[in-house]
């Protein structure tokens, strides 16, 4: 089994359309998220950990006003993450053979991200339109059904939420988080 598991834009653009991202996002366990880490910082990276994420940013770089390259975040950061993590799929991305959340575990990622008090504004923005491009690309029963069983795990009534925000995207509606 591969540790990591590919998600945020680069999965976006694999189950929708691709768009810009400056970023590879990925879940991985908790142990080996520590030790890819200490290499990343042995090769020269400048690494910040701010609990279950490590931020990763370029080599010399300052994380202070420079853009991360990479968020790892511990798979075990809360049910919703374990959730997607364990729904994951072969694929290749850019090129190369990976693990990738399936499409109804990147929509109740994506829903949970949007509706987060703790995002900018401007993220959560890009999290309705990220769910609009994978929604819009395919969505079947199986995957509604993969997205409202991890949407159950963020609170109760959150797959009810989810499946509206759904509804308004297909139809073209204002979304109401």
């Amino acid at each position: 089994m591969k540790p990591a598991v590919v998600v945020g834009g680069l999965a976006v653009g694999y189950h929708g359309r691709p768009r810009a991202t400056v970023d590879v996002d990925l879940l991985l366990p908790r142990s080996v998220l520590e030790r890819v880490a200490r290499a990343l910082e042995a090769a020269s990276y400048a690494v910040r950990e701010h609990g279950d994420v490590v931020r990763v940013y370029p080599a010399g770089s300052d994380p202070a006003s420079g853009e991360a390259i990479a968020d790892l975040v511990a798979r075990e950061a809360n049910p919703v993450l374990r959730a997607a993590f364990d729904a994951a799929e072969d694929a290749t991305v850019l090129g190369h053979r990976v693990r990738v959340v399936r499409r109804g575990a990147l929509v109740a990622l994506k829903f949970h991200a949007a509706i987060s008090p703790h995002r900018r504004i401007e993220d959560r923005y890009q999290d309705i339109a990220d769910l609009g491009r994978v929604v819009t690309r395919g969505f079947d029963a199986e995957d509604a059904e993969l997205a409202r069983t991890i949407a159950a795990k963020m609170y109760p009534g959150a797959e009810d939420e989810l499946d509206g925000v759904i509804d308004d995207l297909r139809h073209g509606r204002p979304v109401k988080l």
